[in-house]
Parts: structure tokens; C-alpha cells; sequence
């Protein structure tokens, strides 16, 4: 098996080199290497962000079944009803009236940036596509496609960055209906199939008034949702562009404080997503404490703080695809990261957006560093048993989830 992915990777290389567009070039997702990872063990997606999973194909499907939802003249995903503006219309109307899922692409992928800024661009997905999941059954058909989805690609594990909007009452009915959608699939396909939620905030003008609602949300919901004995929510995290956010500095006083209690609670932060050189963002994520750390990819700038995590065990996780796609690294064989990775920092490789930024989670970002690192089929091993060994699990899931990777890849690769 070993020989067959050498020589898959050789062809694939030889066909699209390092510098791979997942979202022009469709090719990618046909070739023998692609379909070789799409089949493998995966373990985990350890961060991946709520409503911004489904690809693309899926996603309009999903509309396609919700009349509930409309999709309004300026691409904007509305609840019908009162507030719907003039010329809304159903999913079903737009592919009647000839719209195709690749009109979709380019109006809620980083495609359709053009010149414009790419994060800007990317931001305002978020806006047009931010009312797919409204109500708890739309959050409940939703997350159980995705589920469907993730262990259709081979991954037994998901944690979803997620915010939670509202009042106590909104938030513990979209937790309730995380929770119902993974007992569905649950039933249908693995009992071993694992969902935990890493709780969200942001840090721009938009998001910064509501990070007090949203972290107590979140912490009402770990005291009143369990997957069995352990909490729905594990972990918590601080997201937005941090070039032209706030600092992590505003909110280190109150990350301390939340911690401090809830015992039991990880913590992972958006840091070093950044080509900057004056971005100081790691700095104050190790102050936190943090247990992971999320992109972490000008890390290159800061030797000392690259020793820290070294010394500490700290594992990054890498967005490769995501960060091609919003103009931090056009060619994989370049991407920081590799070197992170020979130099002893543990990595685990995810997906962040890939309805958005790709075609579907995690095959691609593992074909990216397959390809642009030169790995070794044992190499992605070892990532894929990265992705369950630092996952925020409780030690007892977490040994029956790698007990079930190791046969399950140990089958798949003879």
C-alpha cells in the first residue's frame, strides 16, 4: 500500500505540482490520489467552524429541502416570513429559473473575492450564509448531513467551533439538536462516532458586545448538555481576521476567569493566522494557557515562542487549504508548517471552512501536505492518530476512538 501512495503521489504531483486550487481546478478531486485519501481512516477534524462544513452540492440540497429558507436578491440565506425581502425566493425557484450550484460557488465561496480583500470577501459569506441554521430543526437536519458527510470520508470525530447565540433558552436548543443529530447518525452508521463543541466568541466591532452572552451560553450549556457522562461543550475559543480585529490582550483577563470556573475546560485560540510580523497574538495565546493552538502560521517570525511550544507539547492545528485560500501560502511545499512539523512540534491537519474555501472537509488539506511536504503514507498516519491523540476527548473516548483508528487503518493499508 505503502508503494501505491508513492506512486500515486508522484502522478498527482507530476499532473498539478504544489500549488493546487481546490476550488477551480476539479480535477483534484478526481484524481487517483484523492480518492486513495478520501477512503482512509481519518480520526478527527479538530477544528472545523459551525454552519461552514457541507460542500458546496450539499449545501444547496439542504436549502433545496427548506422552503423555510429563501434566498434573497442580494445572495443573503433569510427565513421566510415577515422581514424577507422583496424577490426572495426558494432554493427550488433559483435552480428552476437556471441557477446551478456553481452560481452558488461563486457568490459563497472565497472564488467569488475577486479584487476584492479575500478576508472581506470571506467575512461576508458568513453574513449571506449565517440564517442556514435558524431554528433547532434546521441545526438538527444540518449537522446530521454533516455527520453523515465526516464519517463518510472516514472521520470518527468532529469538533465544531461554535457560537451560541441568544438567549440560555436559544443555545441549549441548538446544543440539544447537535446532540440529536449525533444519536441519529449514531444509529445509522457507528456507535463510536464522537461530536464536541469548542465554543466561540469573536473579537471585532460586530461580535466583541456579545462575548459575555456568548461565553456565559456556552458555559450554561456544558453544565446542562452530556454526551453520556461528559460535557457537549469542551473547550472554548476566540475567532475573527486578527489583522484588523482586537488583540486576544482584550479578553485575556476574562479567559483566565472562565477557566479558572469551570474546571475540566480546554482551551484552544485562533493565533498567528497572520503574515505579520508585528502580530503578537501567540504570545498572548501561551499566556492564556492555551492546550492548542489554531493556525499558529507566522510562528516562523518568533524563534523563541516557536521553542515554547515546542517544550510545552503544544499542538498546532494546521488549515493548509484554508490558509491557500485566503492568500497566506499559494504553494504547499512552502507552507511554514512542514518545518514546525520536522522540528518536533505535534500537528494535527484540518479543514476551518470548507464550504467556503474547498470542495469538501479534510481530504484535500491531507492530499495538500501529503503532496507539498513529500509525507510518507506512514507520515498521514501519523497525523490522523495526532488528530485523536490531542483531542479534547475525555481519556476514556479517546482510547476506544484510536484503539478503532489503528485496526481500522491498520485494514485499510494492509
Amino acid at each position: 500500500m505503502s508503494q501505491e501512495f508513492e506512486s500515486l503521489k508522484t502522478a498527482f504531483k507530476e499532473q498539478f505540482g504544489t500549488r493546487i486550487d481546490f476550488l477551480r481546478d476539479s480535477a483534484v478531486y478526481s484524481s487517483p490520489l484523492y480518492m486513495f485519501l478520501r477512503a482512509l481512516p481519518k480520526g478527527a477534524d479538530l477544528h472545523a467552524h459551525a454552519d461552514a462544513i457541507l460542500p458546496m452540492s450539499e449545501q444547496v440540497a439542504f436549502l433545496k429541502d427548506h422552503p423555510e429558507l429563501v434566498i434573497t436578491p442580494e445572495w443573503q440565506i433569510h427565513y421566510t416570513g415577515v422581514g424577507a425581502p422583496y424577490g426572495s425566493r426558494t432554493m427550488s425557484e433559483c435552480l428552476d429559473e437556471g441557477l446551478t450550484v456553481e452560481d452558488f460557488r461563486k457568490q459563497w465561496t472565497v472564488l467569488g473575492a475577486g479584487s476584492e480583500r479575500t478576508w472581506d470577501w470571506f467575512e461576508g459569506i458568513f453574513t449571506k450564509c449565517g440564517s442556514i441554521c435558524t431554528t433547532p430543526s434546521l441545526v438538527l437536519d444540518y449537522y446530521t448531513r454533516v455527520l453523515r458527510y465526516y464519517h463518510s470520508i472516514g472521520v470518527e470525530h468532529l469538533e465544531l467551533r461554535c457560537p451560541f447565540f441568544g438567549t440560555r433558552d436559544d443555545a441549549l436548543a441548538r446544543a440539544q439538536a447537535f446532540l440529536r443529530a449525533l444519536e441519529t447518525v449514531r444509529s445509522e452508521t457507528d456507535p463510536a462516532l464522537t461530536l464536541r463543541i469548542v465554543a466561540c466568541a469573536g473579537k471585532n466591532d460586530v461580535w466583541d458586545p456579545q462575548f459575555d452572552t456568548l461565553m456565559d451560553n456556552a458555559m450554561y450549556v456544558r453544565e446542562q448538555v452530556k454526551d453520556g457522562d461528559e460535557p457537549l461543550v469542551v473547550a472554548i475559543d476566540i475567532v475573527n481576521d486578527e489583522d484588523r480585529s482586537y488583540s486576544l490582550a482584550r479578553y485575556e483577563e476574562r479567559v483566565r476567569r472562565i477557566l479558572a470556573e469551570h474546571p475540566g475546560l480546554h482551551l484552544t485560540l485562533h493565533a498567528g493566522e497572520s503574515l505579520s510580523g508585528e502580530n503578537n497574538e501567540i504570545a498572548i495565546a501561551l499566556r492564556c494557557g492555551i492546550e492548542r493552538l489554531g493556525h499558529g502560521f507566522n510562528l516562523y517570525r518568533y524563534p523563541l515562542l516557536e521553542e515554547e511550544i515546542r517544550s510545552k507539547g503544544i499542538c498546532m492545528e494546521i488549515c493548509p487549504v484554508s490558509n491557500a485560500a485566503l492568500g497566506y501560502c499559494s504553494d504547499f511545499a512552502k507552507h511554514p508548517a512542514a518545518a514546525y512539523r520536522a522540528s518536533g512540534i505535534p500537528l494535527v491537519i484540518c479543514s476551518d471552512d470548507p464550504a467556503y474555501q474547498a470542495d469538501e472537509p479534510l481530504v484535500g488539506d491531507l492530499l495538500a501536505v501529503a503532496v507539498g511536504w513529500d509525507l510518507s503514507l506512514e507520515d498521514v498516519g501519523e497525523l490522523c492518530r495526532n488528530s485523536i491523540k490531542y483531542s479534547f476527548l475525555d481519556p476514556a473516548s479517546q482510547a476506544r476512538l484510536l484503539s478503532k483508528w489503528e485496526k481500522d487503518w491498520a485494514k485499510y493499508v494492509g
